[in-house]
């Protein structure tokens, strides 16, 4: 049988939400770390269904404020699970990170990433998401060798459309379904997770590989001049002899845009210096300054909006 079962925080005490929503989580997908900004006002529910060897769970979740997922390379490194998770956003928008990719996700796209290396998901807001758990070499032996972890499928596409009302259908119906129906559903879900992820190769396919020269081109100019507060997508542009409609299309593909992955990439840097004993004589404004930011306000902001913590606590937590 492919039964319906729910987890709900609010029948948990609110100093307990949280950890008692890691370890459903835990059982439900894989191990990560839960960081919610607003403890006390979480409150989220699960509503589960198996289908043949697919886990499918629709997630609703209020009065968080902000909530990011994080599976680190420990966690990796210890488990044993091997499957590709999916987020099929139904309301609200998430940000699904893994490798140098960044895909947002908003109502009616979905993308997919890989639990056999680290990710991350941040939701800014309440939110209604469905995520399948696929076993990896099930989703990998339909697509071939190519990596489409962290790239947004378009809500207009027929197949992301399809996706979006079979989730919202088989999470909402209560009635069991047979071994046999249960497997057939699986594979027409399947079938058009698929169909909307062949959208993401038919455009990497269509551009020529001197696009993908091009996009290590024009990641390497931004490593190398990120201490400059002026750079910008036209200044590239002009220095690389490249026109700034084709940058957009260039990191389009990529599932993000130039100016965040700049952004995230200064924060990076800054993140990754503020634990690097070279730089231990440098003050927190330096290290920001020395990255391309201009105010030690918004830099400290930005830090912990992204990384959930203070520059100034990640740099002490790496002297403990």
């Amino acid at each position: 049988m492919s039964l319906v079962a729910e987890f709900s925080t609010l029948l948990v005490p609110p100093d307990k939400r949280v950890a008692r929503w890691t370890e459903a989580a835990f059982d439900r997908f894989v191990e990560s770390a839960f960081d919610v900004l607003d403890e006390d006002g979480f409150v989220a529910t699960m509503h589960n269904r198996e289908l043949a060897d697919l886990s499918l769970t629709r997630i609703d979740s209020v009065g968080h404020g902000r909530k990011r997922v994080t599976r680190s390379q420990r966690q990796v490194a210890r488990a044993a699970e091997d499957f590709m998770l999916v987020s099929i956003q139904l309301e609200g928008g998430c940000r699904v990170i893994q490798g140098h990719r960044e895909a947002l996700l908003s109502p009616g796209q979905f993308a997919i990433y890989d639990s056999t290396r680290p990710y991350e998901l941040v939701l800014e807001q309440d939110y209604q998401q469905a995520v399948l758990r696929v076993p990896r070499a099930t989703l990998l032996s339909r697509l071939g060798g190519d990596d489409l972890t962290a790239l947004a499928v378009a809500a207009e596409v027929l197949p992301a459309r399809m996706l979006n009302q079979m989730v919202r259908a088989a999470c909402e119906a209560g009635v069991p379904l047979s071994p046999a129906q249960s497997a057939d559903v699986a594979e027409g879900v399947l079938s058009v997770l698929t169909g909307g992820l062949r959208s993401l190769q038919g455009e990497a396919g269509a551009a020529p590989r001197a696009g993908a020269r091009q996009i290590e081109r024009i990641k390497a100019h931004v490593a190398a001049n990120l201490g400059n507060p002026q750079l910008t997508v036209g200044q590239i542009a002009l220095s690389l002899g490249l026109s700034v409609s084709y940058l957009h299309k260039l990191f389009r593909a990529e599932g993000t845009t130039l100016e965040r992955w700049i952004w995230a990439s200064r924060l990076a840097a800054c993140r990754r210096a503020l634990r690097d004993p070279r730089w231990s004589a440098r003050t927190i404004t330096d290290i920001a300054f020395s990255f391309g930011f201009s105010d030690a306000a918004h830099f400290s902001r930005s830090f912990q909006r992204r990384f959930a913590i203070t520059p100034r606590a990640w740099r002490q937590a790496g002297d403990a």
